[in-house]
């Protein structure tokens, strides 16, 4: 068993495989999509249903009339706004495993992953790659973190407080103690859940040169600027962006020229409105 493997299975309470995650994604890559596909998908999971028609019918999105029935959800969010629904109520469910004493903070994760998930999803429409796809990725980039902080508590808030709760400092201090990087262990881990392998490559390499992550180097590359630039989101949170903090090849890659990421976080903030109507985002 690898040390990734090693780690999972010391998770006592770890959520099931989403496979409607899976299933989801490769309806949203069929451009003859069956809407009544997608209902019944949604609907084998009373919670996913709950939620979906909850957002829907929220103050942000509800209508004249509340929707009453799953159909009505999709036919009014939209396809990949109910996506984006069902992947975050997944990912809500890992975050939960946080533990309690930790310098591990599952709120300010939470918010990281939905921010880089809104900068993944705003590059990849720039450069014409799979908008889900990303957002998955980019939400999911840091589930490693949940793993290791719960397996080995006390090591791993050693870790952050000494280097962070992000930056390739964390991953080497990882690898350097523990083994592994959250980076490899939440790969391994999305790998066991059945996403896509480009999900799983693209999360294992953010922290790396995204050539590493071949063929999939572009996502892999998105995935790294949005971890970037979720840090920069919230205005006046940190310093200005240091185009240093970047891998080489990864603006080439994403057809980026440094004074374009300003517009991307702007992208980004304004789309952070949306999802958090969408996704009740709080903090």
């Amino acid at each position: 068993m690898s040390k990734m493997d090693e780690y999972i299975e010391r998770v006592r309470h770890l959520p099931p495989a989403p496979t409607v995650v899976g299933q989801l994604l490769g309806l949203l890559s069929d451009p003859n999509r069956n809407i009544d596909r997608i209902v019944e998908m949604i609907g084998y999971d009373p919670s996913l249903t709950a939620e979906v028609l909850k957002r829907c019918n929220s103050a942000f999105f509800r209508g004249a009339v509340p929707a009453a029935d799953i159909f009505e959800a999709v036919s009014r969010l939209g396809f990949y706004e109910v996506y984006c629904v069902v992947v975050s109520l997944m990912a809500a469910r890992t975050v939960a495993l946080a533990p309690a004493k930790s310098a591990l903070n599952p709120d300010v994760l939470w918010r990281h992953s939905v921010t880089s998930a809104v900068a993944a999803s705003a590059l990849a429409v720039r450069i014409q790659e799979a908008e889900a796809v990303a957002f998955t990725a980019g939400l999911l980039h840091d589930v490693g973190k949940l793993i290791l902080a719960t397996v080995e508590p006390e090591v791993y808030s050693r870790l952050l407080t000494q280097f962070g709760v992000s930056g390739p400092a964390l991953a080497g201090a990882e690898a350097v103690n523990l083994g592994v990087t959250h980076a490899d262990v939440g790969a391994r881990l999305l790998a066991r859940w059945g996403l896509p392998a480009q999900v799983a490559i693209a999360v294992q390499y953010h922290h790396q040169s995204p050539a590493a992550a071949n063929p999939f180097e572009r996502l892999a590359a998105i995935v790294h600027l949005a971890n970037i630039l979720a840090q920069h989101a919230a205005e006046d949170a940190v310093p200005p962006l240091d185009i240093a903090t970047i891998r080489p090849n990864v603006l080439e890659l994403t057809e980026l020229e440094p004074g374009d990421l300003p517009a991307v976080l702007d992208q980004t903030r304004t789309g952070l409105l949306r999802v958090e109507g969408l996704l009740q985002l709080t903090g």
